[in-house]
């Protein structure tokens, strides 16, 4: 339900494996055509949500990257020094966790902008859309291969920056899969509830650019408390197993972990610079 803000947020992260600055320099166009995926939209407003867009990551980058930019670094420097404890870990995760949900707000501008220019048949268009998505994540979660995929996910990023496992680290990530997986059926079904509050916001004037205005602001405060709960659920085990395995770490994965760490600083240094 928060098209832009959320393709948005994605576009800057999904390639955190490989090359930020470039993630970032084509995150607009990356965007808007996930946006059109949803909206079929026109060459015009393809054309003025990129420009919107890229006033957001302008500001952005002189707000967000700072905070990222010192957390990276300090995290690493207790890496080098042995001095990572299970209080630092806990801040730091508590900083990305937060930075992450109120990332959307950075685009709310830009969202109720682009939903000012939206005609009938677009949202015809996304409510088909909406709902084969809903169907699409709905089979690949009860599909068979839905555990394993979750599996390699998670084994991907840490062997990332880690680089090769430990046998318990290998069991630590394990054990939290199986005893504490991603809400992902309810994150459907709070979805579906979202767009139904969305349907009864569009009926009254101005409704749909103040729902959209809010969510983008605050979007938990429209979810069903039960995910939030479990989200909270998920966070904290997720911020329990990131310190068990951090304090796990053996020497060559303390200098695998610094030489990436910096190398993020570095490339998020050089977006930055870009302002």
């Amino acid at each position: 339900m928060k098209p832009i803000a959320l393709l948005a947020l994605c576009a800057f992260f999904a390639s955190a494996c490989a090359r930020l600055d470039i993630a970032v320099n084509w995150a607009d166009t990356f965007i808007a055509a996930k946006v059109d995926d949803y909206f079929d939209i026109s060459s015009e407003q393809s054309k003025s949500l990129k420009k919107s867009l890229q006033s957001d990551f302008k500001k952005i980058k002189q707000d967000v990257l700072p905070q990222w930019i010192k957390s990276a670094k300090d995290l690493e420097r207790d890496v080098a020094s042995d001095s990572l404890s299970q209080e630092k870990i806990q801040r730091t995760f508590e900083m990305v966790t937060s930075s992450f949900e109120h990332f959307t707000a950075h685009f709310s501008r830009t969202a109720v902008d682009f939903i000012g220019t939206t005609k009938n048949d677009q949202w015809t268009y996304f409510a088909k859309a909406f709902n084969e998505k809903n169907e699409d994540d709905l089979k690949e979660i009860s599909s068979s291969h839905y555990e394993k995929k979750q599996k390699k996910r998670y084994f991907k990023y840490f062997e990332m920056f880690l680089g090769d496992l430990t046998e318990e680290q290998t069991h630590l990530i394990e054990k939290h899969l199986r005893e504490s997986p991603y809400p992902a059926e309810l994150k459907i079904k709070n979805r579906k509830h979202i767009y139904q509050v969305f349907v009864e916001k569009r009926q009254h004037p101005d409704g749909l650019k103040e729902f959209v205005a809010k969510f983008s602001e605050k979007p938990e405060s429209f979810n069903l408390p039960e995910y939030n709960q479990a989200v909270h659920t998920y966070q904290v085990n997720l911020k329990n197993l990131l310190t068990a395995v951090l304090k796990t770490l053996n020497k060559n994965q303390k200098r695998e972990l610094c030489d990436n760490l910096l190398e993020k600083v570095a490339q998020l240094e050089k977006i930055r610079g870009r302002s």
